[in-house]
């Protein structure tokens, strides 16, 4: 019948449009909560350093190698700034510095999983977990530290030029 063949053709549109616009909200939802996610991690980090500067200044003792955060350029105050390489002598690099070196190394496309495994590799002392590393290079994307590319429903990650 003519009429539900024009019906169920206009049915498949909808529904395809609909599947596309839902595809598209996912990933705006997950580029924003990879941003919060890294925004969080970053006041967690600043607590842990406030804390042992407090607990330093009340008992007189030096605050344990860490260093106080520093401004950031762009004038934002209440966030420290992260160096982009593991320059401090004794200071751990946070996750987001081992995944940029790590990118930036690799020389060729790498999943979240494939950083994850790597990284878990190279630093068996940290719990490395594939669902914040993938948060994390969500976040590099944003901040456009990294690129991002699908293959089929694969995603993979590369390093972005520095910027000079």
């Amino acid at each position: 019948m003519p009429g539900e063949t024009e019906l169920t053709s206009a049915y498949s549109s909808k529904v395809a449009d609909d599947l596309e616009h839902n595809v598209a909200e996912q990933e705006r939802i997950r580029g924003e909560v990879a941003r919060l996610t890294a925004e969080l991690d970053e006041l967690m980090h600043d607590h842990g350093v406030l804390l042992s500067l407090r607990q330093a200044l009340q008992s007189g003792a030096p605050a344990s190698g860490r260093q106080v955060p520093r401004q950031k350029a762009s004038g934002k105050t209440g966030k420290g700034a992260k160096s982009g390489k593991n320059s401090g002598a004794g200071k751990a690099a946070t996750l987001v510095e081992l995944i940029r070196d790590h990118l930036a190394a690799a020389g060729a496309p790498c999943s979240a999983s494939e950083v994850t495994t790597a990284l878990g590799e190279q630093h068996r002392d940290r719990h490395i977990q594939t669902t914040v590393v993938r948060t994390s290079l969500e976040n590099l994307v944003a901040k456009g530290y990294a690129h991002r590319t699908k293959q089929g429903s694969s995603v993979f990650y590369t390093a972005a030029a520095p910027a000079h």
